[in-house]
C-alpha cells in the first residue's frame, strides 16, 4: 500500500514517480502539501531567486476555425450563429480591463480562420 510520506520522500529526492503513484497522489494527498513539496523542488531547482508571475490575459481573435484539432471544443466552422471575429472595440475594452486589474501582457490566440490573411491582422494590430 502506497503511503503519502513515501511519495513524498521520494519526489522531494527528485525520484520518478510511477503513473500509479502519481494517480495516488492525484486523488489522496491534499492539495496544500503538494504545494509545499513543488516549493521544496522549486527552490533545489532555481535557488536564490525570486519568485514572481505576470498577470495576463488571452484575448481570442476568432473562433471560427478549419484545423479540427481533436482536443478544442472551442471552435466553430466557418458560417455557424456562434462564430465571431473579434473587432478593436472589443479589443480596446478588453485590454483597459486587463490594465486596470494590473494586467502586463496580452496573449492573442484563435481560430484558423479561412477567411482571415496576414492582411487582417496587420491592419487589425497595425494601428
Amino acid at each position: 500500500m502506497m503511503q503519502l510520506e513515501e511519495l513524498y520522500k521520494k519526489a522531494l529526492n527528485q525520484e520518478f514517480l510511477t503513473i500509479d503513484e502519481g494517480v495516488f497522489l492525484f486523488e489522496n494527498a491534499p492539495l496544500a502539501e503538494l504545494m509545499e513539496i513543488a516549493n521544496e523542488l522549486r527552490k533545489k531547482q532555481v535557488p536564490h531567486r525570486k519568485v514572481t508571475w505576470i498577470i495576463d490575459r488571452n484575448l481570442n481573435t476568432t473562433n471560427v476555425c478549419v484545423a479540427n484539432c481533436k482536443f478544442c471544443n472551442f471552435f466553430r466552422v466557418p458560417g455557424s450563429p456562434d462564430a465571431y471575429i473579434t473587432d478593436m472595440d472589443t479589443y480596446r475594452v478588453k485590454i483597459n480591463e486587463t490594465i486596470r486589474y494590473g494586467g502586463e501582457q496580452l496573449l492573442l490566440q484563435g481560430g484558423h480562420h479561412p477567411d482571415l490573411g496576414l492582411d487582417f491582422y496587420t491592419d487589425t494590430f497595425g494601428k
